[in-house]
């Protein structure tokens, strides 16, 4: 007969995580009710009356212990279905039948007394010894192919150095190169942080512009030096990037002068005092 988990089952899963739901009901009422509903549907079946959250609740729950339930089923309809087929051999019984072990063990007897005699299980040994050998120098020659693959690695890491300190080698050249072209084009490091590479020339012709027009290089120069070490950037045309500020200061300086005073013209008093009507006055 077919197991039915409402009536034969004698539990139920409670799952650790519906504490969060039960947590989120508005009071103990509602807990207690839904408490309630599982224990009657998971016994007899029985889908209660509910409402609001509680119901909601009931649902979610509801459906794993179905879930469960059909589980437990399935399995004790297998295990019935195995019980069917047969279990363990039956044993000896009073007539003389013996199960099939002791037939087993009564014809490996026979088969022993039969043996000539000279022959006994020591001469089985070789095959055992030429496998354990055989085994054994599988063993050597994975130890030994190990042992290969490790000096492969070793290689391809000394191989590997090579290459790093080859690069290395390359870039301290590089720079080096650098370090004496710049030296040889006059090209020196102004400004706070020493970021703004200008040659002389370009340094002379600044700072006589600047002069001309009553501006300070040198606050240039701080101002960009100071401004691409806080964003970590690298400039390189600090020339063009001074010389453009400093045409537009020049120009706004210009255009702020203020214009020369025309000269003063008394001319037109003397007019308006002998061609005045002073009658409008009195």
């Amino acid at each position: 007969m077919a197991k039915n988990f409402h009536t034969d089952n004698k539990a139920f899963m409670l799952y650790k995580d519906w504490e969060d739901i039960f947590q989120a009901l508005d009071s103990r009422e509602e807990i207690g009710e839904l408490v309630m509903a599982l224990f009657a549907y998971a016994k007899r079946g029985e889908t209660p009356k509910l409402s609001g959250g509680a119901k909601i609740a009931f649902l979610m729950m509801r459906a794993a212990i179905e879930r469960d339930g059909i589980a437990w089923e399935e399995t004790c309809a297998q295990r019935s279905e195995c019980g069917k087929k047969g279990g363990r051999p039956k044993k000896s019984d009073e007539s003389g039948n013996t199960d099939e072990k002791a037939e087993q063990t009564a014809a490996s007897a026979d088969t022993a007394e039969e043996k000539p005699q000279g022959i006994n299980d020591t001469a089985e040994k070789p095959k055992a010894f030429s496998q354990t050998k055989r085994f054994s120098e599988k063993a050597k020659k994975a130890d030994k192919d190990i042992d290969i693959d490790k000096d492969k690695d070793t290689d391809i890491d000394i191989d590997t150095d090579i290459d790093k300190d080859k690069d290395k080698d390359k870039a301290i050249d590089k720079e080096e190169k650098k370090d004496a072209g710049t030296a040889e084009s006059g090209v020196r490091s102004f400004g706070t942080h020493k970021n703004i590479m200008l040659t002389s020339e370009q340094y002379n012709e600044l700072e006589s512009r600047c002069r001309s027009v009553g501006l300070s290089l040198e606050s240039y120069i701080s101002k960009l030096s100071q401004w691409l070490f806080t964003k970590g950037r690298h400039c390189t045309d600090p020339y063009r990037i001074i010389s453009g500020w400093l045409d537009n200061d020049s120009k706004r300086k210009t255009a702020a002068k203020p214009k020369e005073r025309q000269g003063c013209d008394l001319s037109w008093y003397d007019d308006f005092a002998m061609n005045v009507d002073l009658s409008k006055f009195l």
